[in-house]
């Protein structure tokens, strides 16, 4: 019953919100975290995932400029490309085996075994850089590039395995928050570390082993944090045909709709931040007009502040779920900004200008709005792949978002070496095929969409406190019974029952065609005058209870029109039916009195009494099998605390 529940969210391409039914049936075989963002096992995780990339960067821009210093000047474009080269196509040579690395054997076991191969592999990057051969510390860096690869399906594959599935978006935000500082610290300590070795590195090398051999020992110490978690497939075989191994992850990926495009929607943001990343140079020396590389650097700086800000604050407004809702409004975020650079007026070389303010801002925006679009979908992707293919998965999606950087560099030298277009015009080309995946992304998230705003409003009217969470089941159908005092109950259970419910309604508040189509998105379950409609209405929730959802309904049949708790009718008794499911009684505490509520004779016309509205909503223990409506509304009635008004 839940598989099937599972399946029509997969085709619906639903958020998430709490764990769900599992082939195999082993909790804990099938990864699911218990813990929070502080716990050791996490902040382990952390660490060691922020000193690995802070090391890949730190001996990358050590090289290069060893590099550039070895093969004269004019070298420094092969220099740099081959450098990126080096990081990038492990990721795509790779993705076979890191996909069955992380299904084969405990992830904290691989994770371990890629920190101690970097500590070889920066060992051996000394050794290079003593040589003085650009080539060995070239392939040096495939070779820490071929660690990361092996190691990121671990990383994100662990995420669910540790933290709560309540935790899982925010745990992917302080991933993506500190990845970024890893990066930009990284850079800046590999041009450091260069200037105290010059030249050619090999003046106090000491320092750079110490800083690179020191930075790998410390991340493999870190890595010990981690609680032993369990392997997801110990019988996945191992394949050398690696491109025929990939192509079969590749399918198994899209056969799981949802999922696949949910790894589109993470190239795309790779591709365009690719395209940024080659263009920037473009777009500062015209039209900003700076010359300096300094100055160069604060184009650079401003996305990437708001990258990882942008990470931050979609880990934070996760909080319970997996807020898909912000894919479609951050993608088309990412679209107007890139639009709005293209108006930047002409600078004059200085960053007191108003070309480079206004630059700066939309370029932080741009970086906030990218950050927010990443972390729902690289969330989503951890927790709705199947245990068993989790690491597959993973390592494919990798392999697209590295491909899309790729393709990126192709696109770039189409646009400005072929077509000698402007760096402003490339950003409004970028515009219009982010609008494109906004579009597309709305119509695949519209209910999410729609849920996320109703969410903002709710926060923006209500101050709303959940107590008792622990009583609902986080599967399988159940009954949900709750008192009904305003016309936005529904809504309010919708967005704080942290589960994909059904509300039973009236189909007369649907009439008008905006809220038909309302009702269509929140998959209501209408009951119509006669009683041949409510036969059937009664049909499609109890049937609907036995595919493991979890159905809303207000037993009292109607709005209270005096703030007392009515008396229930007993037909969502019939909706339980043999279906086994529990019901669990809820309580809407604090409405009485609000807009929406019948106080005074008048639903909406009266002012609220109070901005931010408090108001609690508290489930009930679980009642099996009653038999009389007037149990439950005893069980709603105990959680008002023995009074019948809601106030």
């Amino acid at each position: 019953m839940e598989q099937r529940d599972e399946q029509a969210e997969d085709q619906r391409g639903h958020g998430v919100r709490q764990p769900r039914h599992v082939a195999d049936g082993d909790t804990a075989a099938a990864g699911r975290g218990s813990e929070g963002l502080f716990s050791r096992s996490f902040i382990g995780l952390l660490i060691t995932q922020f000193l690995g990339a802070m090391n890949d960067n730190m001996f990358r821009w050590l090289i290069v400029p060893i590099g550039k210093e070895r093969w004269g000047e004019d070298s420094a474009a092969l220099v740099l490309s081959l450098g990126a080269v080096m990081l990038v196509l492990p990721f795509l040579l790779w993705a076979a085996p890191a996909g069955w690395l992380a299904d084969r054997f405990a992830k904290h076991r691989v994770i371990f075994g890629c920190k101690a191969l970097e500590i070889i592999c920066m060992a051996a990057g000394v050794g290079a850089i003593l040589s003085g051969n650009v080539y060995i510390m070239l392939a040096v860096l495939f070779c820490m590039g071929s660690q990361s690869a092996l190691f990121g399906p671990s990383k994100y594959g662990s995420i669910p395995e540790i933290v709560r599935a309540d935790r899982i978006a925010a745990a992917n935000g302080l991933v993506g928050m500190t990845t970024i500082a890893a990066i930009v610290a990284g850079t800046v300590l590999g041009g450091l570390l260069y200037d105290w070795t010059k030249p050619l590195g090999q003046s106090h090398w000491w320092l750079s082993a110490a800083a690179l051999v020191g930075t790998a020992a410390a991340g493999t110490a870190t890595a010990l944090l981690i609680r032993p978690l369990r392997a997801a497939n110990e019988h996945r075989a191992f394949v050398w045909n690696f491109a025929r191994e990939t192509w079969r992850d590749l399918r198994g990926l899209f056969r799981l709709r949802p999922l696949f495009w949910a790894a589109v929607g993470s190239a795309m943001f790779w591709s365009v931040a690719g395209l940024f990343q080659l263009n920037a140079d473009r777009f500062a020396a015209d039209p900003l007009q700076l010359k300096e590389r300094a100055d160069v650097g604060w184009v650079l700086a401003a996305p990437v502040v708001g990258l990882g800000l942008g990470n931050l604050l979609a880990g934070l407004v996760s909080r319970r779920r997996i807020e898909m809702g912000i894919v479609p409004l951050a993608a088309l975020g990412m679209a107007f900004n890139c639009a709005a650079l293209y108006f930047v007026p002409a600078g004059d070389g200085t960053l007191s200008s108003t070309a480079f303010r206004l630059s700066a801002v939309w370029l932080f925006l741009l970086g906030l709005s990218a950050g927010a679009y990443d972390v729902p979908l690289l969330a989503f992707l951890q927790y709705r792949s199947p245990i068993r293919l989790r690491g597959g998965i993973l390592a494919v999606t990798s392999m697209l978002a590295f491909t899309g950087t790729i393709a990126a560099s192709g696109v770039f030298w189409l646009l400005n070496g072929v077509l000698a277009l402007s760096a402003a015009a490339i950003f409004l080309l970028s515009a219009v095929g982010t609008a494109a995946v906004a579009a597309a992304s709305c119509r695949w998230l519209l209910r999410e969409l729609v849920r996320f705003l109703f969410q903002c409003l709710c926060v923006l009217i209500y101050r709303v406190r959940v107590e008792g969470l622990e009583h609902l089941p986080a599967r399988g159908g159940v009954l949900l019974v709750s008192n009904h005092v305003t016309w936005i109950d529904g809504p309010m259970l919708v967005l704080h029952v942290p589960r994909r419910i059904r509300m039973v309604a009236y189909a007369d508040y649907f009439d008008r065609w905006w809220l038909r189509w309302l009702g269509y998105l929140a998959e209501i379950i209408p009951i119509r005058p006669g009683r041949r409609q409510i036969v059937e209405a009664i049909r499609l929730a109890r049937e609907t209870l036995r595919q493991g959802c979890a159905v809303g309904v207000f037993a009292e049949g109607g709005i209270t029109r005096d703030g007392q708790l009515q008396p229930f009718q007993p037909g969502f008794l019939a909706m339980v039916g043999d279906s086994g499911a529990p019901i669990v009684p809820v309580y809407l505490d604090g409405l009485w009195g609000s807009i929406f509520s019948n106080e005074g004779g008048r639903f909406f016309w009266k002012l609220p009494r109070r901005w931010r509205y408090p108001v609690t909503v508290r489930f009930g223990p679980a009642i099996v099998g009653p038999t009389d409506p007037e149990q439950v509304r005893a069980a709603v009635l105990a959680l008002a605390g023995g009074s019948a008004r809601v106030e």
